[in-house]
């Protein structure tokens, strides 16, 4: 049986809001709209909360069509477009609250078009359509080694849908970056990955990657209370491996349990994990006070290393606490890039 908290630290959900997705048309959305599908959120319920057109529902939910005799199609659809063009691996079409207004079956399709127009989109089959239940996580996983920038849901024959989940790899659109350009190398965007960590108590490191800025506490790394003598730390997985000239620390929303300061390490390996004690690391960022709720940003010399190529960094905080952002900015090394 497939794990869902395993494809969560495994791979990235193209369709998380966070990145920028959206969902941008869809046959109808009469009881719920279609742009709840890519909440980053879980889906909730509100018993009894009924609104103008019934009970409130945290999905996409169409009209009943099925038997009409104005029925122009046997199912629904909704069209979305990633954060972040990639290779899909699974698909969750979650259902959860759903229970007599759930589809039948659902299936999915898939476009390429990273950058233009929108409309008239070709689309090739992801997902039959196939079986599914309501008030469930329904996961398939997806055997296409082609990137996809946009996917379409169809339910058969209509319904309801809490949220779609994309899990997969980023592929970098190297052809939007100019010659020059310095680039988030640690950004989720760019491929960027939290491999290990020395705690996720609160929540995860991958928040610290995200493109947007934190909108809250729980909206960035936070490690629980130490009560020994050692310090919190997280490696990351460069996306794009390169020459580090910027970094910026962001403790934003993080007021009486900010780090006390920090430090920032890299490390070059040819495999993509790494065993943290037996890697060389080189200091990037010496130890640095933070404060709190702030944006720290360190340039020219504040920073050690300068060119050298590193794929690894490992962001040491002291003792423990919440961060919100970093941003590793550099030169991509695009020659070493798998």
């Amino acid at each position: 049986m497939i794990n869902l908290n395993e494809l969560k630290r495994q791979f990235v959900d193209l369709l998380d809001e966070q990145l920028g997705s959206r969902a941008i048309s869809c046959s109808d959305d009469w009881f719920a709209r279609c742009e709840n599908l890519v909440k980053r959120a879980e889906p909730i319920f509100q018993q009894g909360h009924f609104v103008s057109t019934g009970q409130w529902m945290d999905g996409w939910e169409s009209r009943r069509s099925f038997g009409r005799r104005n029925r122009k199609s046997n199912y629904d659809w909704c069209v979305l477009r990633l954060g972040s063009p990639g290779l899909i691996k699974y698909i969750n079409i979650d259902t959860s609250h759903f229970t007599g207004n759930a589809p039948d079956q659902a299936g999915i399709d898939y476009a390429w078009r990273p950058t233009g127009s929108e409309q008239q989109l070709e689309w090739t089959e992801l997902l039959p359509p196939s079986e599914i239940e309501g008030n469930s996580h329904n996961i398939f996983k997806i055997d296409n080694d082609n990137p996809v920038s946009h996917l379409r849901l169809r339910i058969y024959p209509d319904g309801g849908v809490a949220r779609l989940r994309a899990f997969g790899e980023i592929r970098i659109n190297k052809a939007v970056i100019v010659k020059g350009e310095l680039v988030d190398l640690a950004n989720i965007l760019s491929g960027g990955k939290g491999q290990q960590c020395s705690n996720e108590f609160y929540s995860s490191p991958n928040n610290l990657l995200m493109p947007k800025p934190g909108i809250n506490m729980g909206d960035g790394w936070e490690t629980k209370r130490r009560r020994n003598q050692e310090n919190d730390w997280c490696i990351i997985k460069l996306g794009i491996p390169g020459d580090i000239r910027k970094v910026m620390v962001d403790t934003s929303h993080f007021k009486g349990n900010y780090p006390d300061y920090c430090t920032l390490e890299g490390a070059s390996a040819r495999d993509d994990s790494i065993d943290p004690e037996s890697i060389i690391w080189k200091t990037i960022l010496g130890a640095t006070s933070l404060q709190p709720d702030r944006e720290h940003i360190f340039v020219g010399p504040e920073l050690a290393s300068q060119k050298e190529i590193f794929t690894h960094v490992r962001f040491n905080i002291f003792p423990d606490g919440g961060v919100s952002r970093l941003r590793v900015l550099g030169a991509p090394a695009w020659d070493i890039l798998k």
